[in-house]
């Protein structure tokens, strides 16, 4: 079991980098953007999609984050105020249906994949260069594998992380 909180402590670091590099290149891209338009009258078109899918990759990255602090659902705040005796039994419950709601979307997220991939759909060119919706949106059955592997080790772990 070690072993596998050392892997999910690497996974954590990586998903941190990654919410923080896809948060300052949406900002400086979008101060290149506004730049652009005020000085030049035009902008690169396809960085708005650029950074439309950059937003979906920061925000699920940050919710397979979220799942690993259990602070990502309601369901969360509802176990923290029950009674003591109760709290622990209510946690595994809570564990098991985001684990079981989570694996759930991942299948229907790499059905949509698959089916982005087969169909050959393109979710925005740079230049001449065609990006494709399957690589672009890969991320969905990513981050809800990350967020049903956060929320089972969460399972077997009894101290509180806390959130450095």
């Amino acid at each position: 079991m070690r072993r596998i909180f050392l892997f999910e402590d690497y996974i954590v670091k990586a998903e941190k980098a990654l919410v923080v590099v896809f948060i300052f290149a949406m900002v400086g891209m979008s101060f290149t953007q506004v730049l652009l338009r005020l000085l030049l009258h035009s902008g690169i078109v396809w960085l708005d999609p650029l950074m439309r899918h950059m937003v979906v990759w920061a925000g699920l990255t940050g919710a397979a984050l979220a799942s690993r602090y259990s602070s990502h659902f309601a369901l969360e705040a509802f176990v923290k105020f029950a009674p003591r005796a109760m709290r622990r039994p209510l946690e595994i419950s809570a564990g098991i249906f985001t684990i079981v709601a989570s694996s759930l979307l991942f299948y229907a997220a790499y059905k949509f994949i698959r089916d982005e991939f087969s169909a050959g759909s393109v979710a925005f060119y740079i230049g001449r260069l065609a990006i494709s919706a399957g690589w672009s949106e890969i991320i969905i059955p990513a981050a809800f594998a990350l967020i049903a592997f956060h929320t089972l080790t969460g399972l077997f772990r009894e101290q509180t992380i806390s959130k450095e």
